[in-house]
């Protein structure tokens, strides 16, 4: 593998976050197009390069605070015998370069001319939703990644639970978080259309993917990614710091009654921490429950200069 064929492994990667040897699920190989490689000589490129360029290609990830992880046939469920799963993913030990920009979060959700600041509320607000959904209905911790095919859910569920946060807001009347009052002045299918675009940011991110199986009716149903179960395990509550930092800095305090609204209207039963009261260096702080220890037997995957160490074994 050489510089340019690295380059092209890496934006191929930035673009899509995983790549398969034998795509699992029913997916067709992604094929090649006009600047990018197939899915298939990516993982031949990966697979064949040899342990000095693998270093290479691990030291320029982490560059980048990202890290490339491999994973073989009984590591987690839904990955084809015979097949590899490559997935890169954000190292939670390193710091990402402000390379990466936000404005697509933005612009997705953006129906008028609301603030950063108010975007930022509805993306948190969608995102604590969309973990109700895929977690705490299904009494599951961050770290059972194992059971990412079990968390599904169509479009009306988060609809739905959207329109009872909100109803539950008003309420509460003047005594709402301020920082929160902003989402009471939706319109006709405001919900819908934020709800819509959210999921289609989660699954141009890699997080989630249309389920095979949808309803009689006909709608839409989603679940989880490998890919964003892993990220949920590894990063967290931290993977949305940008957006708390952008509303924390009109009102921390009320940032923090939101917290525990929130996670009360999610099921939670324990007491939340008020995100102005964390300890920045401790990701666990106040989500004991989420950020339970894996089982002793739970796998872990990888690191590509780990597999590489391994030798490049079975290339069928």
């Amino acid at each position: 593998m050489n510089m340019t064929e690295m380059g092209e492994v890496v934006a191929y990667l930035l673009r899509y976050r995983t790549a398969e040897r034998q795509p699992s699920g029913g997916r067709k190989r992604r094929a090649a197009r006009e600047g990018q490689l197939a899915e298939r000589d990516v993982c031949a490129l990966i697979d064949d390069a040899l342990d000095t360029e693998r270093e290479a290609l691990r030291d320029f990830l982490a560059g980048q605070g990202l890290r490339l992880r491999v994973f073989e046939p009984g590591d987690y469920p839904g990955i084809a015998p015979g097949s590899r799963l490559y997935a890169l993913v954000p190292d939670p030990e390193l710091e990402q370069p402000p390379l990466y920009t936000r404005d697509p979060v933005f612009d997705a959700l953006r129906l008028r001319q609301e603030s950063r600041a108010e975007l930022a509320q509805w993306y948190l607000q969608l995102w604590l939703l969309l973990h109700a959904l895929l977690y705490t209905r299904l009494n599951r911790a961050l770290s059972d990644v194992s059971r990412y095919q079990e968390a599904t859910f169509a479009s009306a569920e988060l609809i739905e639970l959207l329109r009872e946060r909100l109803e539950e807001l008003r309420a509460l009347g003047d005594s709402a978080p301020e920082t929160s009052r902003a989402l009471l002045d939706e319109r006709g299918e405001d919900l819908t259309r934020r709800a819509k675009a959210f999921i289609d940011l989660q699954v141009r991110g890699g997080q989630l993917e249309a389920a095979r199986e949808t309803t009689e009716e006909g709608g839409d149903i989603w679940q989880q990614t490998l890919l964003g179960a892993l990220e949920a395990e590894q990063v967290g509550v931290h993977h949305l710091s940008h957006l708390v930092e952008l509303i924390s800095g009109q009102a921390r305090d009320d940032l923090g009654e939101q917290a525990a609204t929130s996670a009360h209207v999610a099921g939670e039963s324990a007491e939340a921490t008020p995100i102005a009261e964390r300890d920045d260096d401790d990701p666990s702080a106040g989500a004991d429950d989420l950020f339970a220890a894996p089982d002793a037997g739970a796998p872990a995957g990888q690191m590509l200069d780990d597999e590489a160490r391994q030798g490049r074994g079975d290339r069928s």
